[in-house]
C-alpha cells in the first residue's frame, strides 16, 4: 500500500491532550462512555478485564506528526470478539481531521492480526471547542470496510460535540461527567462558576464508594486547571477549590501541590493514629498500612463533605432557594435550613434577614 505524503508538522502535546488521555485512559470513564453514548441500547457484554487501551506507538506508525489520542480494544463476551475504538479529541475545528482519521484507520487495520475475530475500528471525535464544528463527517473511503458497516450504516466518524451540549444532557458516571465538564469549561471563563458543580460530582464519587480514586481525579483536574484555565482566573479557581475541598489558609503555587501537601497530610496523620490503634490487635506493621490507607480516604471524604457545605453556604448567600440548593448538593433540606439560620440569624424582633 502506497501511503500519501503529509506535511512535516510536529504535533506538540497540549494540556488538553494530557487531560483527555488521563481521563479517557481510565476504565471507569471508557466503560461509562461506551454504555451511555456508543451502545446505549445494545446487548453487547463488554468484559473490561480483557479490554485495554493500546499505546499510541502501536497506532502511530509512520506518522510521528499525527498521533491519535487513544485506541481501545474491547472484548465482547457475547460474540467472543474484539471491538476496536479510536478516540480523537479536538479543541478547535481541524481541516486535517479526515486525513488523520484515514491514516489511523489504515495503521490500525495493518496491525490487527488476520486471525483475530474483531469489528471496527470505530472512529470517534470528541470536540470541546467554542466554534461550531464544520468538518464533514464522511470519510469518503474508496474501499468500504464491511466490519465497520456492521455497526454503522454510513462510513463516517462519530462526532460528540460536548461544548454545545447542555450540562443537563451530559450523562454517564460521575467520572465521565467530570472528564467532559473539565474539557468543556476549564479553558473558559465559566470555570469559576462551574467548580461548585464539579465539587458535587466529586461528592457523588465518594458516595458511590470511589474514595480511593478521588485524589487521582482531583490531581488530573488540578494539573489541567493550572496549565489551561485563563491565567487571571487560576488563582481564584485555586482558592475556590481549596476552600471547598480542603478548607485551608495557606496559599500554594498550584492546586495539585496544595492537595498533596494539605489534604494527604491530614489523611496520613489520621491514618497513623488509627493504624496504631488497629496495630494493637492486628500487628503494628499491618496497622500502619491500613491506617494510612483508611486515613487518606477519610481525609479526602471529610474534605469533600466540608466542600459541599461551603457550596450550600455560597448558594444561600446568592439568594438561591432551599429546594434548588438541595437539588444540586444533595444535602437534606433540614441541613440547608440549619445553615441558613446560622448564616442569617433571626433578630430579637423575629424578622428574617434573608
Amino acid at each position: 500500500m502506497i501511503r500519501p505524503s503529509l506535511p512535516k508538522r510536529k504535533r506538540l502535546q497540549t494540556p488538553h491532550d494530557r487531560f483527555f488521555k488521563a481521563m479517557f485512559g481510565k476504565t471507569a470513564v471508557i466503560s461509562s462512555f461506551v454504555n451511555t453514548y456508543l451502545f446505549p441500547n445494545s446487548n453487547l457484554d463488554i468484559d473490561y478485564n480483557l479490554s485495554c487501551a493500546i499505546k499510541n506507538d502501536t497506532v502511530d506508525g509512520f506518522l510521528n506528526e499525527f498521533r491519535s489520542d487513544i485506541v481501545y480494544r474491547l472484548f465482547d463476551k457475547t460474540r467472543s470478539l474484539f471491538i476496536y475504538i479510536l478516540f480523537e479529541h479536538k479543541s478547535s475545528p481541524d481541516k486535517r481531521t479526515i486525513i488523520q482519521l484515514k491514516h489511523y484507520l489504515n495503521s490500525i487495520e495493518n496491525d490487527i492480526s488476520e486471525d483475530e475475530k474483531h469489528e471496527g475500528p470505530i472512529l470517534i471525535v470528541i470536540y470541546h471547542g467554542r466554534r461550531k464544528w464544520n468538518i464533514s463527517l464522511s470519510l469518503n473511503l474508496d474501499l468500504p470496510n464491511p466490519a465497520l458497516q456492521k455497526h454503522f450504516s454510513k462510513l463516517e466518524y462519530l462526532l460528540f460535540d460536548f461544548s454545545h451540549t447542555p450540562d443537563e444532557k451530559i450523562l454517564g458516571s460521575p467520572q465521565l461527567r467530570l472528564a467532559i465538564l473539565g474539557l468543556k469549561y476549564v479553558r473558559t471563563r465559566s470555570i469559576i462558576k462551574k467548580i461548585d458543580q464539579i465539587i458535587v460530582i466529586l461528592k457523588e464519587m465518594i458516595d458511590k464508594g470511589d474514595k480511593r480514586e478521588v485524589g487521582e481525579y482531583v490531581d488530573d483536574l488540578s494539573s489541567y486547571i493550572d496549565s489551561a484555565a485563563p491565567e487571571d482566573l487560576r488563582e481564584k479557581v485555586r482558592e475556590k477549590i481549596k476552600t471547598a475541598i480542603i478548607t485551608g489558609e495557606k496559599k500554594m503555587s498550584s492546586i495539585k501541590e496544595y492537595f498533596k501537601q494539605e489534604g494527604l497530610k491530614e489523611g496520613i496523620e489520621k491514618g497513623f493514629e488509627k493504624g496504631f490503634k488497629q496495630g494493637t490487635e492486628q500487628g503494628i506493621k499491618q496497622g500502619i498500612k491500613q491506617g494510612i490507607e483508611q486515613g487518606i480516604e477519610q481525609g479526602i471524604e471529610q474534605g469533600i463533605v466540608q466542600g459541599i457545605v461551603q457550596v450550600a453556604l455560597n448558594m444561600l448567600k446568592d439568594g438561591e432557594s432551599i429546594e434548588k440548593i438541595a437539588h444540586y448538593t444533595q444535602l437534606p433540606k433540614e441541613k440547608i435550613t440549619s445553615l441558613q439560620e446560622q448564616l442569617f440569624p433571626r433578630d430579637p424582633g423575629g424578622s428574617d434577614h434573608n
